[in-house]
């Protein structure tokens, strides 16, 4: 019996969802189909039916994932960095640029799937767009703590300047774009609050 034929479904479900994120990652979601997630994850591609009736499921599914552990990931770092003194909402571009050197660094996997226009549908932009809500709700979070009186435009600002810079990273292929967004935002939160 191989040892795919042993896993058990809660089993099979992780290790997919672990080859489905490094290839998506990797490749992009139109270069790689189920047989290739197969292969990586070690799951039977009747199992993989199973838990996944279609790659547009496998692709929700790992959104999903995706989000779950990348937020945790994310709010981890970022109260790591802002514990030694640092002003949280600048510890974000910290963790990032942290981020940006880890090997396979390839931006967002989340504005990378949703520029994949043919292979995604609203199903999928819903969760990115979901994604994207809860990052700038923990930035919101970070702001109201630092900063009470902080204005309600400032998460979504930094989450822009988070966001573009995490897409220039990945095109120039350096971390000058995340220190020249922190540099705005620092200079941003100096003007507005004397931080």
């Amino acid at each position: 019996m191989s040892p795919a034929a042993t896993k058990g479904r809660a089993e099979s479900a992780v290790a997919v969802l672990a080859a489905a994120d490094a290839l998506f990652y990797e490749r992009g979601i139109a270069g790689v189909g189920m047989a290739d997630v197969r292969d990586a994850s070690g799951v039977s591609l009747r199992r993989l039916y199973t838990l996944y009736p279609s790659k547009r499921d496998l692709v929700a599914a790992w959104l999903d994932d995706r989000h779950v552990r990348w937020m945790a990931w994310f709010t981890t770092s970022v109260s790591r960095l802002a514990g030694g003194g640092t002003d949280p909402l600048l510890a974000t571009f910290d963790a990032i640029e942290e981020w940006v050197h880890a090997p396979g660094y390839r931006g967002c996997a989340f504005l990378n799937a949703i520029a994949e226009t043919t292979e995604i549908d609203d199903a999928h932009r819903a969760i990115v767009a979901d994604h994207k809500r809860a990052l700038i709700e923990h930035l919101a979070s970070l702001a109201t703590a630092a900063h009470p009186e902080a204005p309600d435009w400032l998460p979504e600002t930094i989450g822009v300047l988070l966001d573009g810079a995490i897409v220039q990273a990945a095109v120039f292929g350096t971390d000058a774009p995340i220190l020249a967004a922190r540099r705005g935002a620092a200079q941003m939160l100096r003007c507005s609050f004397g931080a």
